[in-house]
């Protein structure tokens, strides 16, 4: 059986954990990589268990190894990471962990993944061409390659989805940061869309998650006779396939 990738993507509040609860009921996600989890694991218990995350252990070695050539200064504004220790593969942090660290760990952890032969999957806004790179690599590592894009019509509906988790306990995130990565994100759609080997674009404007397209090799299947502007705007229009 080829091992798989999936990686779910699309703006903040578009979605993306209930659509991964969904489709984890019916596939098997493999290793899950999610930021979020990654800095309440350091929040509520001072460590992280990796072999949650990874299939092998990992060394301090192959920690401090990519690190060093993680350019901190450009990716975090800073050169500062806090210490962290790595003992029969639990991870220990000698400060706190923040998203961008959490976001650093998960990177950390793709990596490692695919030099293995098991399954995994992450989660991402997608708002940065790392991300369109990393489907592409997953894919010429030999996974078989899953693209999952859900999105809303407007912006200022995410916003407001943001803004009831947040009110809820969820983690906040700035309507700046909502809207400047909503547009990156889609600017990236089509990108992303190729490079999978199988792609499901998905419209959350309402409270269903509805299909647009699927993508399966080369053949393209519309799912709906009312294509969301968003959808026609970032991918079909780019890729001239209606």
């Amino acid at each position: 059986m080829a091992k798989r990738f999936r990686m779910f993507a699309g703006p903040n509040g578009s979605g993306k954990s209930s659509l991964i609860e969904q489709i984890s009921d019916d596939f098997n996600m493999g290793y899950f990589v999610n930021a979020d989890n990654v800095k309440t694991s350091f929040k509520n218990h001072g460590f992280l268990d990796c072999n949650e995350y990874l299939p092998r252990q990992v060394s301090d070695q192959e920690w401090n190894t990519f690190i060093l050539n993680c350019d901190l200064e450009n990716r975090l504004g800073t050169s500062y990471f806090p210490p962290i220790r790595l003992k029969e593969n639990i991870m220990v942090a000698e400060d706190d962990i923040n998203s961008y660290h959490a976001a650093l760990i998960c990177e950390f952890f793709r990596i490692i993944l695919l030099r293995c032969t098991s399954g995994f999957s992450f989660e991402t806004v997608m708002s940065h061409p790392s991300k369109v790179s990393f489907l592409r690599h997953a894919r010429s590592s030999g996974f078989k390659t899953y693209l999952y894009f859900i999105c809303t019509q407007d912006p200022e509906i995410n916003k407001s989805r943001v803004y009831i988790r947040h009110r809820k306990g969820g983690h906040y995130v700035s309507d700046e940061k909502i809207e400047s990565r909503y547009y990156r994100s889609l600017e990236l759609l089509s990108s992303a869309f190729m490079e999978a080997d199988r792609a499901y674009v998905l419209d959350s404007s309402s409270k269903n998650r509805d299909v647009v397209l699927e993508k399966s090799g080369q053949e393209v299947s519309v799912y709906s006779d009312t294509i969301p502007e968003w959808v026609d705007k970032y991918l079909v229009k780019k890729l001239s396939f209606k």
